[in-house]
């Protein structure tokens, strides 16, 4: 299982500028960067809560989804999706979902291994 997060935002120089100053002076955010970053930088949480999940967990920004990704039921950034064994790839949480995680890498990788437990438990 793989789990892949995309933020609301560019990955580009322009990009990364254009969410700052869209944050400091509309106050628009990505419940995604809330979540794995600080002001300034990642989170140290972050790294020890996916290191806890232990799963494969890849970040990106909305410029390099690809057309699978994108053609996943529920994409819309920012979102987390995840890829089963066999290739699937389906949404895991919705902006919504992130945002009741409430900033915290902890209580999200609770919701990422409720939701695939409940995933191979429907499976099965």
């Amino acid at each position: 299982m793989r789990v892949i997060g995309f933020y609301d935002a560019d990955g580009t120089i322009i990009g990364e500028l254009t969410y700052f100053w869209q944050k400091t002076v509309r106050g628009r955010h990505c419940t995604l960067c809330d979540i794995t970053h600080g002001a300034i930088k990642m989170r140290s949480e972050w790294n020890l809560a996916v290191a806890e999940l232990g799963l494969n967990f890849e970040l990106l920004h909305r410029d390099e989804a690809t057309r699978r990704h994108t053609s996943a039921q529920g994409y819309q950034p920012p979102c987390v999706l995840a890829e089963d064994a066999s290739g699937e790839i389906f949404l895991l949480l919705n902006s919504d979902e992130l945002e009741l995680c409430e900033k915290s890498p902890s209580a999200l990788m609770t919701v990422i291994r409720s939701k695939i437990d409940e995933k191979t438990v429907l499976a099965d």
